[in-house]
């Protein structure tokens, strides 16, 4: 019977040869009339002669009828269905442009429909029907029926369900655009109504570059995409894999959600769809079994788990997440670290499991790149711990460690100027921690009733004194001071230290900028001698305009640091100053030669390094190292009126020797 229905459905639509929809709309009427149900979402593709493709089939106990319809060029197109174990279950005998099957399995299961063009080529259709002589359809067995004559745009989308989807974009409109790459292709249109909470998986596999990209409720709004995926590995490991499909992973909340399948630039083509849904824990459900977090670490998976929660940092912490509680007997000074190498991590604490409102804690950043650390204080009380990623994406492992210690602190190295720790002069770097210390100085800009560390070191010339924060979980501040316990000797006080300091013992405590900001810290130290440069600046040689200078930097000792004369940490040659004095703006020249050795020159605003100084640029006005090669060097530069000083320098260490300078002003 159904053979019959479909040679009548081709005969009708003799009038718009190569048009499936007018046909699929006979068939669709007939079968109807006959008591069946479409189950499924029609199925479009489009092959060569003697290719085929595998169609994804989930089929209840009951009869089925498979019907394929090819277009204007099919002359045979074949179908055949196979159960999970790829054994065949049917196939169509006949050899024409159309096709069907019907099989009655006795179990529910998996099942491949197997299309094969096996003469001709051009685009089928495929749709799946229930019901019949055998096994009455009822509602309640068959998925709700594909809307009949839907065209793939917002004003008629194609519905999709789960399971493989065949179509073709060329038979879309250009209309729409995904946020994550640029489409002025045709695009087809998908409508999804997600009942309840569930995990949904889209990925296409096509002959095309495509884009995929979902919106919710607002078909027509681009305001309303929530995903959208241009470039993923697809085909697996087989021969062929491409990179051109595109996948979408996400948990939706149930909804109307719109699906396009579009083009990158202007690529059209046909493409096949694979939908998967399974349904998410509920937030209540996950909090119900939420594990508890014991001293020290505990590990865990984000591999297989949902998205629970956002939170306040971390782009909303979109990732999957787990639950973790944690107790806590009394106010405590608290610290939460989530550590893991596969994934950005983000952890975040709430009171209440399911109200975002409660959010007490956030973190996505720590001491290293794997970490994601809050520190701070907490009453006593239940809290709620998530395992979380800025990525939403993430999966893999990870691991949570809680420490807790009294809100006053327990005491550490460094706790109090009786023993504070020495600070070498050529220390580049320190580390530290806070979280156990007690609160023993401060300063004007912050500190009172925060915990500190205290340091102590001893200068014996003149020199300047710099620490800078390198990294830090709590927001600290420095305080030096010239007597430790003194507010009165207090020499400087914030979140970084550049000061000028003479001959004698100072301390130097890195404070809580307020009681709650506890953890670790690393930073920068430096105290350089600045009594040379002070002894070279008191007064240096001036320079007259078409004067032309020899000397020599070999014994003169260094003094400056210049931008052009490579990295900082690696300048260490002799230097000489010279002073110039420009009654108007003028345009000034400097030739500087060095014929042993690869010279620097460099104009200075001011001859002592300025206080406050982020680098050394903020004294210069400009520096050259080569000019046509490494033994001259030029500037050529417009000065206001004023006083300048030039450095003669060498290029990083040891490069010293007999020089030559000449300067003009230049009209």
């Amino acid at each position: 019977m159904a053979l019959l229905v479909l040679g009548g459905a081709i005969a009708c639509s003799a009038t718009r040869s190569g048009e499936l929809e007018p046909r699929y709309v006979a068939v669709h009427n007939a079968l109807a009339a006959m008591g069946l149900a479409q189950v499924g979402p029609i199925q479009q593709g489009s092959l060569a002669e003697g290719r085929e493709t595998r169609l994804r089939l989930d089929l209840g106990a009951h009869c089925t009828t498979v019907i394929a319809l090819g277009s204007a060029g099919v002359r045979d197109l074949d179908i055949a269905l196979l159960d999970g174990d790829d054994k065949p279950v049917a196939r169509d005998a006949t050899h024409d442009a159309q096709a069907t099957l019907r099989a009655c399995p006795e179990t529910a299961g998996r099942f491949t429909l197997v299309v094969k063009m096996a003469a001709g080529a051009g685009d089928f259709v495929a749709a799946t029907w229930a019901g019949g002589a055998g096994a009455p359809t009822t509602a309640a067995s068959a998925a709700p029926a594909l809307a009949v004559g839907t065209s793939g745009t917002c004003e008629s989308p194609h519905v999709l369900q789960p399971g493989a989807t065949a179509g073709n974009t060329r038979r879309g409109e250009s209309e729409h655009t995904g946020g994550c790459a640029s489409s002025e292709s045709k695009e087809l249109v998908y409508k999804l109504d997600v009942q309840r909470r569930q995990r949904v998986s889209i990925e296409v596999e096509p002959q095309f570059d495509s884009v995929l990209y979902v919106r919710k409720e607002e078909c027509a709004e681009s305001e309303s995409q929530i995903a959208c995926n241009d470039d993923v590995q697809t085909g697996g490991s087989k021969r062929g894999a491409s990179s051109r499909g595109s996948r979408v992973d996400e948990v939706l909340d149930p909804g109307v959600y719109y699906v396009f399948v579009d083009g990158y630039g202007s690529e059209t083509g046909a493409f096949r769809m694979d939908v998967q849904m399974a349904d998410v824990p509920t937030l209540a459900d996950a909090c119900r079994q939420i594990r508890p977090l014991g001293p020290g670490k505990v590990s865990g998976t984000l591999t297989g788990a949902f998205d629970n929660a956002h939170a306040s940092c971390a782009g909303d912490a979109k990732g999957a997440d787990a639950i973790h509680r944690f107790d806590l007997a009394a106010r405590a000074r608290v610290r939460i670290t989530e550590n893991s190498s596969e994934f950005a991590p983000a952890v975040h604490v709430r009171k209440q499991c399911t109200d975002e409102r409660s959010e007490v804690a956030c973190s996505d950043s720590g001491m290293g790149d794997e970490d994601a650390t809050w520190a701070g204080l907490l009453d006593a009380g239940s809290y709620v711990v998530f395992a979380d990623s800025s990525d939403k994406d993430a999966r893999g492992r990870y691991t949570i460690e809680t420490e807790t210690e009294p809100v006053a602190g327990s005491g550490v190295r460094g706790d109090g100027c009786g023993d504070a720790l020495q600070l070498s002069l050529l220390e580049r770097s320190v580390e530290g921690d806070t979280f156990a210390a007690r609160d023993d100085v401060a300063g004007k800009c912050g500190g009172q009733g925060a915990a500190d560390v205290v340091y102590r070191f001893e200068l014996t010339r003149r020199s300047r004194v710099s620490a800078r924060m390198q990294d830090e979980e709590g927001q600290h501040v420095f305080v030096v001071t010239r007597s430790c316990a003194d507010r009165a000797s207090e020499i400087a006080c914030g979140h970084a230290v550049d000061e000028t300091l003479g001959p004698g013992v100072y301390y130097l405590a890195v404070d809580g900028q307020t009681p709650d900001a506890l953890g670790r810290y690393q930073f920068s130290f430096s105290a350089r001698d600045v009594s040379a440069q002070e002894a070279a600046c008191r007064a240096p040689p001036l320079l007259v305009d078409g004067q032309t200078v020899t000397g020599t930097t070999a014994g003169a000792g260094d003094r400056f640091t210049t931008s052009c004369a490579g990295r900082e940490d690696g300048q260490a040659s002799a230097d000489r100053v010279f002073k110039i004095v420009l009654a108007s703006r003028s345009r000034v020249r400097l030739l500087l030669s060095t014929p042993t050795w690869d010279g620097v020159v460099a104009v200075r605003k001011s001859c002592m390094d300025p206080p406050q100084a982020s680098n050394v640029r903020s004294a210069e006005a400009a520096c050259n190292n080569d000019f046509q090669d490494n033994h001259h060097a030029k500037i050529e530069t417009v000065l206001d009126a004023g006083t300048y000083f030039v450095v003669v320098d060498g290029h990083q260490g040891k490069n010293e020797g007999p020089f030559t300078l000449e300067y003009r002003t230049l009209k």
